[in-house]
């Protein structure tokens, strides 16, 4: 998922002409591959949600460059986002240049069919564009409803040297007390986490085991990831699930921690591990998805992650504008009792 591709090699000479169609190439088999991913993890919300889920791709007139979403329909037909999708995931494909103003140029034009597209599908709930996306003024041209908020990004290798020293110690006394981490092989073993944390929590654990089989068998182990932390006796204590649809960042879905175990470290370990697997398997980022709650955000903030803003949109509502008028008025009629005017 990308805003901007810079690509080498757009000058005349054969070599760099060489340079750029392998560049293309290359961006070619990137977005398909990610693309292939999306229709994985699109195929598993439809199973488990119920809802419709389509990837559509918009080209604008005058340009190859396009945009490919993944848009998931409720039973009403409207946008909406299901549980576990932290954004409606957003593939840009540029043609192959490294001069900004025709890179804005494309995104524009292509953003405006998406813009024209949401519109007709009745975006009245939040579509939450990922950190990449930072150009959304073709819906605010279009009187959409425009937030932002923000998640914690860190790239890889991670380097423990980066994060708080909370961290460290208490990864150094996971492992003094004969914690380890490792991939999981049982669902059942990170369901129990999952459940233990949901319950003492006080919100619904929606998955069930069979579900967490589920969008294993669907999506493969290449896209799949889950870490179990267990106990020097072998109990399961900590576990997370990661979804790498992109090797340029991972996202993580889900965490959960026993309460008996909480002071011991185990989920800082397992995530130092996570963190070493995704390096080794080639991703370039790892997104923590969500620092929007200050407990929540003060807790990933040790690692040393990047804090970054992401953008969301949706149409105005009626209780929008009324919203918007109630305001105006107030500041109509605090600055006219400045000025000793009466605001009817």
């Amino acid at each position: 998922m990308w805003l901007k591709k810079e690509v080498s090699g757009c000058n005349r000479s054969s070599k760099g002409m060489r340079q750029g169609n392998y560049d293309r190439i290359r961006s070619v088999r990137i977005v398909r591959v990610e693309e292939e991913a999306l229709q994985k993890w699109a195929e598993f919300n439809r199973r488990k949600w119920n809802c419709k889920a389509e990837l559509m791709t918009f080209r604008a007139e005058g340009t190859e460059a396009e945009c490919t979403s993944l848009f998931f329909m409720n039973r009403s037909g409207k946008l909406f986002l299901p549980p576990l999708n932290y954004y409606n995931h957003v593939v840009f494909k540029p043609t192959p240049t490294s001069k900004n103003y025709k890179l804005t140029r494309q995104w524009l034009r292509v953003a405006e069919q998406m813009t024209l597209e949401m519109t007709n599908k009745g975006c009245t709930v939040d579509f939450v564009f990922p950190p990449e996306i930072n150009d959304v003024r073709p819906w605010r041209w279009a009187n959409y409803q425009l937030g932002v908020k923000y998640s914690y990004r860190i790239k890889l290798p991670y380097e423990d040297s980066a994060s708080d020293t909370t961290v460290r110690k208490r990864i150094e006394k996971a492992n003094a007390l004969g914690y380890v981490s490792r991939q999981a092989d049982r669902m059942e073993d990170v369901h129990v986490c999952l459940i233990e944390t949901a319950k003492r929590k006080g919100f619904k654990q929606d998955l069930t085991v069979e579900d967490l089989e589920l969008m294993r068998s669907i999506l493969g182990d290449d896209i799949f990831k889950a870490y179990v932390c267990y106990s020097k006796d072998g109990e399961p204590v900590s576990a997370s699930v990661e979804l790498v649809l992109s090797k340029e960042c991972a996202l993580g879905l889900m965490l959960g921690t026993k309460k008996e175990h909480l002071q011991s470290g185990v989920a800082y370990q397992m995530t130092a591990f996570m963190l070493q697997d995704m390096a080794a398997l080639g991703v370039e980022q790892y997104d923590f998805c969500g620092a929007n709650i200050p407990s929540v955000a003060e807790s990933k903030s040790k690692w040393g992650a990047e804090l970054v803003p992401y953008f969301t949109v949706r149409k105005r509502s009626f209780k929008d504008w009324l919203r918007e008028a109630r305001s105006l008025l107030y500041s109509l009629s605090a600055v006219s009792s400045l000025v000793g005017l009466e605001v009817l």
